[in-house]
């Protein structure tokens, strides 16, 4: 390979040998590269496996030339049409995941996109962060400041005013504050409120609670409400570009996480998933983060296209 050139990946030969499955010599060049690194071997098997839980055919490793109408009776183009779509597969579910909440966004007064983060000045002299893929609406006149967080997670430093209560409704929940620093979010399990500074009061559920610095309000999908506590400097991290986690298990980190990648991130593994995780992660540099993520957990991280990036356990 000259130094100007891209290393191969398994995602790359996938397309090849789909697009020319009775090529001789592409299947002599295929397995020389496999066998030249184990960590081919890894990526292959990696893609390999991904690609038939999608129920996809994959051309088998080391296998003899097999004649074109034994692997695929479509001609080459489509057939790399075919491989291409299947590798963004995982990326087109997650952006149907996402899709919703993408229609909402749009009507808000503030939003963000993927990896984007937005300071908003509010006009009584608050301010409200917004993290990826997050939106709200904002109402402040002489009579009250309504904020409704329509998707995502916010943090709010609420200037003080005694004559105006600060209120923000999200889901289930609405938070009465006249001057505090909180967050709410919503995520994959429901509706989480904490405190950095001061006190706020979340009406939920026909019951109301009083927040104080470092508590953590959580209401599930399910109803449920639990409560605990955390550092309060800690709260609302991702402000200053930091993902903090203790003991939280990775499903939880790496849905944190994705926002701020480019890429669709996908865990394959449900042990894997259910694993605690402590550390600290930039969500700055979100390839570096989910790299350490897999190290700590003696996992792996295989790029199966540009805009796909798979965790899973090393094999």
């Amino acid at each position: 390979m000259r130094g100007d050139e891209k290393p191969v990946r398994a995602s790359d030969w996938l397309v090849r040998l789909h697009d020319a499955p009775g090529d001789a010599g592409l299947r002599e060049r295929f397995d020389a590269w496999l066998a030249a690194n184990p960590d081919h071997q890894r990526d292959w098997a990696e893609i390999s496996r991904t690609y038939r839980l999608m129920g996809q055919v994959l051309p088998a490793p080391g296998a003899a030339p097999a004649r074109k109408a034994e692997l695929h009776s479509l001609r080459p183009r489509r057939r790399m049409r075919m491989a291409v779509a299947g590798l963004a597969l995982a990326a087109g579910i997650a952006a149907i995941a996402v899709l919703p909440g993408q229609l909402r966004s749009g009507l808000a007064d503030q939003s963000t996109g993927s990896a984007e983060t937005r300071q908003v000045a509010l006009a009584d002299g608050s301010r409200m962060d917004l993290a990826p893929r997050s939106a709200a609406d904002v109402e402040i006149d002489a009579i009250g400041r309504r904020i409704r967080l329509i998707q995502g997670r916010a943090y709010f430093e609420v200037a003080t005013d005694p004559t105006r209560p600060f209120v923000v409704s999200a889901g289930p929940a609405t938070v009465t504050v006249r001057g505090t620093g909180f967050e709410v979010a919503e995520t994959d399990t429901g509706l989480e409120v904490a405190v950095r500074h001061g006190r706020v009061e979340v009406a939920a559920g026909g019951a109301s609670r009083l927040l104080e610095a470092g508590d953590r309000l959580t209401i599930r999908t399910n109803g449920d409400i639990m409560e605990d506590r955390s550092r309060a400097d800690e709260v609302a991290a991702w402000t200053s570009g930091q993902l903090i986690a203790r003991d939280r298990p990775v499903a939880e980190v790496v849905a944190a996480l994705r926002p701020y990648a480019a890429q669709v991130i996908v865990l394959s593994d449900d042990d894997l998933a259910r694993q605690p995780l402590t550390g600290i992660y930039d969500l700055r540099r979100p390839r570096a983060a989910l790299d350490a993520i897999a190290a700590a957990q003696g996992a792996r991280v295989v790029e199966i296209t540009p805009w796909i990036l798979l965790l899973s356990k090393k094999i």
